[in-house]
């Protein structure tokens, strides 16, 4: 994306600091490793004692800037140092890819752990991970610092010996399950994260964007009938157009009257809405959104009988990953596969939140200007846009608009034949697995050899990139298949024009499309891009109808619509308006998310928080006698007319106690005095304990009930987000009504593992231990 006003003042201002660097390269050149390493030791100490200024930063990117050069043979040139102090600013640093961001990162982490911060690095696979930290990381140990890579399948004890490094490499996903698991370990010592200080997120779009829509979640498996699953599956099979409504874009599907009556016939009930029924009712519109919402071979792909959710955004099939609330086992009752337990949520973090929470972020990325408010709003950053080291020498042509898919396909075989006849090696991108397919036997059928990249075969990724640069090789991907990693051209490919991309399909974002164009004319290559699209692409069901259809009417009467493409301005600004229609849709569910999410989010640190007190407390006494009161006081409470309420509460709380008194004589005793009573007995059984033994058994059955009953609320949550949408039909904000309910359903939950705690105590016994 081309730079701003703003973008340019700014880089302006960070050139200047860069001027200063490159002018004093000769500073360390003298120096050896060790004199090096005092180095980073005297800047320790000095930030210790003071605030960075500019001029420090200046010195330690010189420092940097020749440690790099004698590691790894590399000069971070001008743009790389601006990329550098954009970063170091909490900012995000759009470089075009192969401007190498990997070195940039160095000068901003190394920065950040003199400041006495613990620094993670997040990138978007492992692979990359383990990549960036083997080049990177012999730098930064070079300099005196240690450097961890955090992946999976780790034990307890070697989470905790990469943690204690100064940098830690990883993936998103991997940070925050490590920060959920810390939220579920009994004992402090358990943890693994030793703080959120600084993260560094590279392809900072796909992490913080796309995956945003993707909460993480740690589960179990949740007690269910799954044959309900195929009998539904028989239902929605009957359901005809007029029974019910897809919005596609708004992801929703909802019944007619039609539909509902089929419905309650089908099931036999009343009505599909009331209470009793709420399970049918569910597991209904999940079938539903299985059929006409969730599509084979885009958003998921069956392979070895496993329904497998495929990456919008990279066509990665994600294994181990599943749909949640029971969406993934209606999806395998359509497919015909076997239908697996459902899970059920023992913690979730939207990537949002878990990022939010570090005390500064940095993010870089070859686009993210297009994003630039949802940056803002959501994690408060700006994105400023590098220029190039050279100048980009590939050519982006005009797209090529058909009127039919057929021709669309046709001309698709001209471009990869003429130019594959050349040598030239063409990278072709497509947006779905069926859509590559369809591409796939085109191309054969035309005797044109290709190599296909997509979710079925995404473990050989690596090997069919690393090919895509050859002369003469033509790479068949689903949108961005192999980010991340370089292309690399024959040396006689040059020549010829460098790699051709030619996109099929334009995506839902037009990032998307400049990433692909991206992998072309890097670092100052040749290259040449072009979009083939038709008018029965999928992005054209996102135009206004009325608009398009009046306006095609017309170009059929003014054309004849042969095999060649449709000259119209009209066209190419409908299709960008449709692009921006979705990015703006994406945007609000994204938004949405975050909206519902945030509810939980405040629930989660209050119980989060709630246990960090708890694990850290050594005696409980106080703690739990104040909770005993409290609840105590509910029970006795002398505004509670009704005898028979108060009986049932005694009951709940007193039910299989030895508390000496019966309710007949609680009742005679004031609210005051009825508590003294209970607290004074409840002293006397808790002392017949030894007290290290009492402090933990109080702790364990606090973890238990805390544990269980936040399970239990964030299943209720669910359920009440599930459900909720259907009060928008009664003029009421579901949101609104969201926050209000979930807030009544938290206060409840904490009302309810309180009483339960309470109960435990007075039913502690060192005769006959019972735990409640």
């Amino acid at each position: 994306m081309a730079q701003s006003y703003d973008d340019r003042k700014i880089v302006k201002a960070y050139r200047n600091l860069a001027r200063e660097v490159v002018k004093r390269e000769d500073l360390y050149r003298l120096m050896d490793q060790s004199a090096l390493c005092e180095q980073t030791q005297f800047w320790m100490k000095k930030f210790r004692e003071r605030e960075l200024t500019e001029r420090d930063r200046i010195y330690i990117f010189t420092l940097v800037r020749e440690a790099a050069r004698r590691v790894m043979g590399l000069e971070a040139v001008m743009v790389q140092l601006i990329g550098a102090f954009v970063l170091g600013d909490g900012k995000i640093a759009e470089m075009k890819t192969g401007e190498g961001k990997t070195l940039v990162s160095l000068f901003v982490m190394y920065i950040e752990v003199l400041r006495g911060n613990k620094v993670h690095l997040v990138t978007a696979n492992e692979y990359l991970a383990k990549r960036d930290r083997e080049e990177i990381g012999r730098v930064l140990e070079y300099l005196g610092l240690s450097v961890g890579l955090n992946i999976s399948g780790l034990d307890k004890e070697q989470k905790q010996a990469i943690y204690k490094a100064d940098v830690i490499y990883g993936t998103a996903s991997e940070f925050g399950f490590d920060y959920l698991r810390d939220n579920m370990v009994r004992k402090t010592e358990d943890k693994v994260q030793t703080g959120l200080d600084f993260v560094l997120i590279d392809e900072a779009d796909s992490i913080l964007i796309d995956e945003a829509r993707t909460p993480l979640l740690i589960s179990d498996i949740k007690e269910e009938n799954l044959e309900l699953y195929n009998v539904a599956d028989k239902l929605v099979r009957t359901m005809l157009t007029d029974d019910y409504e897809v919005d596609e874009k708004k992801k929703f599907v909802w019944l007619h009257d039609a539909g509902i009556e089929k419905a309650e016939r089908y099931w036999e009930i009343d009505s599909l809405y009331a209470e009793e029924n709420q399970p049918l009712h569910r597991i209904t519109m999940l079938l539903m959104r299985a059929h006409f919402l969730m599509h084979k071979d885009k958003d998921y792909v069956v392979l070895d009988e496993e329904v497998l959710i495929i990456d919008p955004h990279t066509g990665r099939a994600l294994p181990g990953r599943r749909f949640n609330d029971g969406l993934h086992q209606a999806i395998e009752a359509k497919e015909g596969v076997e239908v697996r337990e459902e899970s059920r949520t023992l913690a979730t973090i939207t990537v949002q939140n878990y990022f939010r929470m570090y005390k500064k972020i940095s993010g870089m990325t070859g686009t993210a200007k297009t994003e630039e408010e949802e940056f803002r709003h959501i994690y408060n950053m700006d994105v400023v846009v590098i220029p190039t080291h050279l100048r980009v020498n590939r050519v982006d042509n005009e797209d090529e608009v058909f009127y039919t898919k057929e021709q669309k396909g046709a001309a698709i075989v001209y471009e990869v034949s003429w130019r594959y006849e050349r040598g030239q090696p063409i990278l072709i991108g497509t947006s779905s697995i069926k859509s590559n397919e369809w591409v796939s036997e085109l191309l054969t059928k035309a005797g044109i050899p290709h190599q296909v990249l997509n979710a079925k075969n995404h473990e050989q990724e690596a090997e069919i990139i690393a090919r895509a640069g050859k002369k003469g090789m033509v790479t068949l991907a689903t949108n961005m298949a192999g980010r991340g990693t370089d292309i690399k051209l024959d040396k006689g490919v040059y020549k010829l024009g460098g790699l051709a991309v030619i996109g099929t399909e334009r995506h839902e974002s037009r990032r998307i499309d400049l990433q692909l164009m991206g992998r072309s004319g890097r670092r100052g290559d040749p290259g040449f891009s072009k979009f083939i699209l038709s008018l029965e692409d999928e992005l054209v069901d996102h135009f206004d109808n009325k608009r398009w259809e009046k306006y095609v009417r017309r170009m059929k009467r003014k054309y004849n619509f042969d095999d060649k493409p449709v000259h119209s301005r009209r066209v190419h600004q409908m299709i960008l308006e449709a692009q921006k229609r979705l990015e703006g849709s994406n945007y609000d569910i994204r938004k949405d998310l975050l909206a519902y999410d945030e509810v939980i989010d405040i629930q989660r640190k209050k119980v989060y928080e709630e246990r960090d007190r708890l694990l850290g407390e050594g005696k409980l006494g106080a703690f739990s006698e104040r909770i005993l009161r409290d609840v105590a006081e509910d029970v006795f409470s002398e505004r509670e007319p009704d005898l028979d309420v108060r009986y049932a509460k005694m009951g709940e709380l007193l039910g299989g106690t030895k508390f000496p008194h019966s309710f007949d004589q609680v009742t005679l005793m004031s609210q005051s005095d009825a508590v003294e009573a209970l607290i004074f007995w409840h002293r006397k059984q808790r002392a017949k304990f030894p007290s290290e033994t009492i402090y933990q058994i109080e702790k364990e059955v606090y973890l238990n009930l805390l544990d269980q009953m936040w399970v239990m609320h964030l299943d209720q949550m669910v359920q009440l987000r599930e459900g909720i949408h259907l009060r928008a039909y009664g003029q009421q904000d579901p949101l609104v009504m969201y926050q209000k309910e979930g807030a009544e359903l938290f206060t409840n939950f904490q009302d309810r593992y309180h009483f339960y705690f309470a109960h435990a105590l007075l039913e502690l016994d060192p005769e006959g231990l019972v735990l409640g």
